[in-house]
């Protein structure tokens, strides 16, 4: 596994090569979201129980609490399994529970054959949309703590 990342001022691009095949990695990047996703981020209090992907465009990216509180935290763009899998990130610079109404900036994860497994690579851009303090997310996201380690958890869980 190699891991590769890097942020500018308007995206952050993290990326994973992993010895499994495009379906496979697509199936526990989504369906598996769960076994990999970094426990202590969520936007509710308590602790975090499960969190998930409706696997369809226009599905909630979700997460549920010890209390048993549900909160949509995304959106599904585009469900195009093996290849494409794009959502809106509704969290803003408060990285509380969005809105129902939040603009969200958007993260595009492709699946990329290799010859020895797939290159899974992680754009999360159009940060702007969160208004005043978007730094702080894109900052965040961007850090060895954000999509950096998520992608290495998820390299992990396969």
């Amino acid at each position: 596994m190699t891991t590769k990342a890097t942020t500018d001022d308007t995206a952050v691009r993290t990326s994973v090569r992993v010895d499994a095949a495009p379906e496979h990695a697509f199936e526990v990047f989504t369906a598996g979201m769960d076994r990999w996703w970094t426990r202590a981020h969520h936007v509710q209090k308590g602790e975090l129980k499960e969190i998930g992907v409706e696997p369809r465009a226009g599905g909630r990216l979700w997460e549920e609490n010890d209390a048993g509180d549900v909160c949509t935290w995304g959106r599904v763009l585009t469900w195009d399994p093996p290849r494409t899998f794009a959502f809106s990130w509704l969290i803003g610079p408060n990285w509380q529970i969005p809105a129902e109404d939040a603009a969200g900036s958007r993260v595009t994860v492709t699946f990329t054959p290799t010859d020895t497994g797939t290159l899974v690579e992680l754009v999360h851009d159009g940060f702007e949309v969160h208004g005043p303090g978007w730094e702080g997310v894109r900052g965040g996201v961007g850090s060895d703590g954000g999509w950096p380690a998520g992608l290495r958890q998820f390299a992990a869980a396969l």
